[in-house]
């Protein structure tokens, strides 16, 4: 009955629905990286942003790194980041629950290691949780030199 009283008043021009464009969801996983260019040895600088728009809240919510043209454990000296660990061949960094529309904001130092092979590595990142994770993000790129 509802939706012949709304067609209806659409077909009688008394109803006027509204469709605007929404913006793009965020990404699940934001992460810029300084400086984009480092030397064997110095240190990066992470500045992360996880957004959880799924329908429940990310339980055990963590940061995932990778390289995705390489091994990251190759590159980033876990032992330089007090809460990061190594988990096969990703980097995680914990950050707990997320609740629904829920984001975390953060940002965290690791070293490169002393002989790390020159060039260019794009970082792989992904929004992981003990009861499900989001896609695999690419970027920024982190460019070493000798």
């Amino acid at each position: 009955m509802r939706k012949i009283i709304v067609a209806a008043l659409c077909a009688l021009g008394l109803l006027a629905i509204s469709t605007s464009a929404s913006a793009d969801p965020a990404p699940s996983s934001a992460v810029s990286i300084t400086p984009a260019t480092v030397a064997p040895g110095a240190a990066l600088t992470f500045s992360v942003t996880l957004s959880n728009a799924d329908a429940d809240p990310l339980k055990g919510g963590k940061l995932g790194l990778g390289v995705a043209n390489g091994a990251i454990n190759q590159l980033l000296d876990v032992s330089t980041c007090a809460l990061c660990y190594q988990a096969g061949n990703t980097i995680r960094y914990d950050v707990g629950d997320v609740p629904l529309n829920g984001s975390k904001t953060f940002t965290f130092s690791i070293g490169v290691f002393a002989n790390a092979q020159a060039g260019q590595y794009v970082i792989e990142h992904q929004f992981v949780g003990d009861n499900y994770s989001y896609e695999t993000l690419e970027g920024p790129t982190v460019t070493v030199t000798r």
